[in-house]
Order: structure tokens, then sequence, then C-alpha cells
């Protein structure tokens, strides 16, 4: 079967996966100091106003809860992150940014945002939020899926 065989649904389906494999590709050599998962929690964090719990930050990242305590105790051991027991239910453990974030942050907003630039260059504002309403429906979509 040829590439033209194919409808609009099943080719952007294959260039989701080609783009999040060649994301997790750059920014694995992005940063000498964490992957990209763990940029990812770190992003992620940034997002709470207050340390969130595994579930929470799994549910946010669309990631299992013991993916996201994995990535987050090398963060813990790289000091990125923080891992607390939560006061008021012992049961659950929150996670919070570490001393070295905030440094990591600093070094790598300039290149950060020079790789953002070329990676919209030549994409209008009405096409980012095109592309984002889709994404949001096809992840809303996702929820209804019980495969």
């Amino acid at each position: 079967m040829k590439l033209e065989d194919y409808d609009s649904r099943h080719l952007l389906f294959a260039a989701l996966f080609m783009t999040s494999n060649r994301l997790q590709s750059i920014g694995d050599r992005f940063y000498e100091e964490i992957t990209s998962k763990q940029w990812f929690l770190l992003a992620a964090l940034n997002t709470f106003e207050y340390a969130p719990t595994f579930n929470e930050l799994s549910s946010l990242m669309g990631s299992s809860h013991q993916n996201v305590k994995q990535i987050a105790l090398k963060l813990q051991q790289k000091g990125y992150a923080e891992i607390e027991t939560d006061p008021d239910d012992r049961r659950k453990s929150r996670v919070r940014l570490g001393r070295k974030a905030e440094s990591l942050q600093s070094a790598y907003a300039l290149k950060e945002e020079a790789f953002m630039n070329l990676l919209y260059k030549d994409i209008s504002e009405t096409q980012l939020k095109t592309a984002l309403e889709t994404l949001n429906t096809m992840m809303k979509n996702m929820e209804e899926c019980n495969i």
C-alpha cells in the first residue's frame, strides 16, 4: 500500500507518532542534565500553584502513576525535584521543584526561545490555535476510548 492510499485520519495518526518520537529525540539532546521526559515533568510542575500528587501529575502528563514516580525520583536524585509526604494524608506524596530547577530554567531560557521560534517558524497564530483545538478534541475523545 502506498502513502497516498491512506486517508487523512491515518496520516495524521502516523504524523503524531513521528512528531512525538522526533521531539523526544531532539529534547534528549537539548539538555545536558536531564531527559525530555524529565523536562516535561518539570514543566508540568510549573503549571500547579501547589505541590501536586503523583496522580495529579500523571493525569496532566498523560502517563502512568508509576512512570511519573520513576521520573520524579530521578529528578530528586539530581536535585531538580523534591518529593515529600502529604502532611494531611500520609498515603500521598507531593512533588515540588527542587533547588536546581530554577537555575536550569534560567540557563536554557534563551536556547528554549530560539528553539520555539525555529519550531513554529512560518506557522501563523491561527494555524497554532487550530492545531491546539484539534489536539484538545482528540485528547478529549481519547478519554472515551477503553481500548
